[in-house]
């Protein structure tokens, strides 16, 4: 049973999620390649992409399912343009900005579980006692999470870590990249890393409060993904380097002393 009403969570969390998770493609949005622009490849070229880390060291992107990824990537691609984007556009016209900015706080205070393991399994105890703090303030003060008093008052802003990031913080590299049929771009690392995720997440455990949750947020906007398909010459590309560029870039941040 428990199985069953976890995979029913995990398809409701993709039915909204199109063509990328909305969070980690808006913050790249601009940025598509090693030299900030956005290219198109032939399919030949595919298979390894190398992408700057640290220290100039290239990070290659391994892409063998290239055909599989770029079906997908159209389902979702099509998916994202004709449900998603309407009903959240609709969402944002009936319930006022406020409210929906309110509910969207609601939904990240219940993540405080799935960002505090991750900040401790990483070692930032830092980063636990400010989700731990912001948890107690934004329940109490805010109203449920209502309101974020803790980033208001205090500076303390959300952690936002996830499994992916801890296996990459102990030196998991992304492996072969992945497009998953509503959820977007992926790599092997992070699609494993979303299920000890889901399973720390009590939104999980509510039928459709992750489809709730991801309509209201797309609703509170940008919409980068638009912006990225008016100036990609190859848009699978483009959201590929994107995703993996941000991704990076979080390990990266997670590892700094």
């Amino acid at each position: 049973m428990k199985a069953r009403l976890l995979l029913i969570s995990v398809l409701i969390l993709a039915a909204v999620g199109c063509a990328g998770t909305p969070r980690r493609i808006e913050a790249g949005q601009g940025l598509a390649g090693a030299n900030g622009q956005i290219a198109a490849y032939d399919d030949a070229e595919l298979d390894e992409l190398p992408w700057p880390g640290e220290d100039n060291e290239p990070i290659h992107i391994s892409d063998p399912l290239r055909p599989v990824n770029r079906a997908f990537f159209h389902f979702n691609d099509k998916l994202y343009c004709w449900v998603l984007k309407p009903v959240a556009k609709g969402w944002g016209f009936i319930i006022p900005r406020p409210v929906r900015r309110g509910l969207s706080n609601v939904f990240s205070n219940l993540g405080v579980i799935l960002r505090t393991f991750n900040c401790t399994a990483q070692g930032d105890f830092k980063g636990t006692g400010t989700e731990l703090a912001r948890f107690g303030l934004n329940t109490t003060v805010g109203v449920l999470g209502l309101w974020d008093p803790a980033q208001k008052w205090f500076g303390l802003k959300v952690r936002d870590e996830d499994f992916g990031q801890t296996l990459g913080h102990y030196g998991v590299g992304p492996g072969v990249h992945i497009t998953l049929p509503f959820l977007g771009p992926s790599c092997l690392r992070d699609t494993i890393g979303l299920i000890p995720d889901a399973i720390m997440n009590p939104l999980t455990f509510l039928p459709g409060a992750n489809l709730f949750e991801r309509i209201n947020d797309r609703s509170l906007g940008p919409w980068g993904y638009d912006d990225l398909k008016e100036s990609a010459l190859d848009l699978y590309i483009a959201v590929m380097n994107a995703y993996y560029q941000q991704r990076q870039y979080q390990v990266e941040e997670d590892r700094a002393p």
